[in-house]
């Protein structure tokens, strides 16, 4: 199957029905009445395009299997109707478009529904390239950090004046939302290299945080992910800039076939583009001293309150990309140390009972165990207890082994059956989860393998001491239980 053309249409149905009406919802602050219906509205990616589409005018109700009653709400107050489960009763009498998740099968109820009424389908992928259009479009893509970096990208320019539309795969906290939709000229969005869905988008700058080897449904060589981001990057216009992780060989070789202009951005290689150094982090957050080689003037200081020194190289992008977009070294200085973060990335939940709740998302070895050490950093002396949710078997299986050295970092760990998502394979989920635990012991830390989530609530209760920090970590639907977990615990330690 060939990619989608960037930035376009991709069957007659949709060029008729639905370019238009999306590239019109991105111009124009108000537009005729249209309404839309997004099939697995939970998902991150989908949850922004429907607060996109509901803050420019439309009239906007979707489905997901399972959705959480906080998230029901959520929409609820934005005039969204949210439904649970798939039913072809859940289409509106009147439906322009349905925008439905890659992960939603063409037999859903509700896309059969949608066929046999001649209404236009639109996949996520695609309704971002339709959103970005004609636009000015930001791309930040990379296997770490893609979130962080994409609302702090928006975040310097909406501090710097402008009111660019954000599309996100996390919650940015300021917002409240995933998906803003701003007035100004420029588009920022979260483009996500799986099965080359960033393909659909046609930006003028991207920013490249680095490429690891994941998702090896679809890339079972880190070769194969190369040649997709080189695909990607090379879509970008002879007047395109690209930002790259100078530290990152592969994002070297990604790069190696544009016509764009490249800005190399390192906290290695002092003769990048920028470089930062003079790295640390303290209760304030993250400072470091940038140098730009692309102008004269001296070095400049910089803090955030991101925590830990990985996200240098996610500040550097931002920042790279952020003078692209022309703001100046003082908005983006003031900008930088306003920036309020995103939802379950070293998100301190609460601290109840003695005990520090960490949520997180990170669900790739790299991450965990850059995770675990910045717990560490943060609170030091103190026991690191992570309870790991594993995501996709495929990328379980193939990085057991270093998924059990990044939790050993920890000072007890508590694995759950691996969260399938796209994969079902309920015995393989449990399995895997087991053998890491098992890898873990053998490395000399305390581990457990919890057979469901449902028995998290005891185990925490009966286990967790005043001065731990609990970190609970993955993609998956691992922060359904943090505040039942929490509200336990209080009357546990009260007890």
């Amino acid at each position: 199957m060939q990619p989608p053309r960037p930035g376009g249409p991709v069957t007659p149905h949709l060029m008729r029905a639905v370019p238009a009406a999306l590239r019109e919802s991105c111009e124009r602050d108000v537009v005729p009445l249209r309404r839309a219906f997004c099939v697995g509205m939970a998902g991150s990616g989908m949850k922004g395009i429907a607060e996109f589409l509901r803050a420019r005018g439309w009239a906007v109700s979707g489905s997901d299997r399972s959705p959480t009653p906080a998230l029901v709400e959520q929409f609820r107050q934005l005039g969204i109707t949210l439904h649970a489960g798939h039913s072809a009763d859940h289409l509106p009498a009147a439906l322009d478009v349905l925008v439905y998740s890659p992960a939603v099968k063409p037999d859903n109820p509700e896309r059969l529904s949608a066929r046999s009424r001649g209404v236009a389908e639109c996949s996520y992928p695609e309704a971002l390239g339709q959103v970005m259009g004609e636009r000015d479009g930001f791309s930040v893509t990379g296997t770490h950090g893609k979130s962080t970096t994409t609302a702090l990208l928006g975040h310097l320019l909406q501090f710097s004046g402008q009111d660019p539309s954000i599309l996100c795969g996390a919650e940015m906290i300021g917002p409240g939302r995933n998906g803003v939709a701003g007035s100004g000229l420029r588009v920022v969005v979260e483009s996500c290299e799986y099965r080359g869905h960033f393909l659909s988008l046609s930006p003028r700058v991207i920013g490249l945080l680095g490429i690891e080897p994941d998702h090896f449904d679809c890339f079972p060589t880190i070769a194969d992910a190369v040649a997709t981001y080189r695909a990607f990057i090379s879509q970008l216009p002879a007047d395109g800039v690209l930002v790259r992780n100078a530290d990152c060989e592969w994002s070297r070789q990604a790069a190696d076939r544009t016509r764009a202009r490249q800005i190399a951005v390192s906290v290695v290689d002092a003769a990048a583009d920028l470089f930062a150094d003079q790295i640390r982090t303290s209760p304030q957050g993250l400072t470091l001293r940038v140098h730009d080689r692309l102008e004269s003037g001296p070095a400049r200081t910089l803090q955030t309150p991101l925590w830990g020194n990985h996200h240098a190289i996610n500040l550097l992008t931002a920042v790279a990309m952020a003078r692209e977009a022309g703001c100046s070294w003082d908005k983006i200085a003031q900008g930088l140390t306003t920036f309020p973060g995103i939802r379950r990335r070293f998100e301190i939940r609460r601290e109840s009972a003695g005990v520090t709740w960490i949520d997180d998302y990170a669900h790739h070895p790299s991450a965990v165990r850059t995770l675990i050490d910045a717990a560490r950093d943060r609170y030091p002396g103190q026991r690191i207890w992570c309870i790991f949710q594993p995501h996709q078997v495929s990328r379980t299986r193939i990085l057991a082994n270093d998924f059990a050295r990044a939790l050993s970092a920890a000072d007890e760990v508590s694995l759950l059956p691996v969260f399938g998502a796209r994969e079902a394979d309920s015995v393989a989920a449990c399995e895997l989860s087991a053998g890491i635990a098992a890898a873990v012991n053998s490395a000399g830390i305390p581990a457990t393998y919890l057979t469901s989530l449902d028995l998290l609530p005891d185990v925490v209760e009966t286990r967790t001491l005043p001065g731990d920090v609990v970190l609970m970590v993955g993609a998956g639907d691992i922060d359904r239980v943090e505040h039942g977990l929490t509200g336990r615990l209080l009357r546990h330690h009260a007890s």
